[in-house]
């Protein structure tokens, strides 16, 4: 799955990410961080990519060995310049959950 999400964020696939959310997420672009709902939070994500495309994603970092909870680090360089963006997965009911993104200037 974070390889999934990692490519969603590669071709700034939107809906795609936003069907991974939990009902609440939280959500660190630059200097704003609050806590959205699914629909508040995909309507942010979507304006970062209109403002950002993306013209390429790499893992840098992963966790993945607990079954409960997933976290990744991506390279994301765009037409704007390079990102650090993390992202965290809880699973919830059996299902696995986007609860949290940051994404932050990348000196990279």
């Amino acid at each position: 799955m974070l390889a999934d999400i990692s490519n969603h964020f590669r071709h700034s696939k939107t809906k795609e990410i936003a069907k991974h959310f939990s009902p609440t997420v939280n959500l660190a672009i630059l200097n704003d961080n609050n806590t959205y709902s699914k629909v508040q939070a995909e309507i942010i994500l979507e304006s970062f990519f209109k403002m950002n495309q993306p013209k390429g994603a790499k893992i840098i970092h992963r966790l993945d060995n607990n079954a409960n909870y997933q976290h990744a680090v991506i390279l994301l360089s765009t037409t704007e310049g390079n990102f650090r963006v993390s992202y965290s997965i809880r699973i919830n009911n059996d299902q696995p959950q986007l609860v949290e993104i940051r994404i932050e200037k990348s000196g990279n």
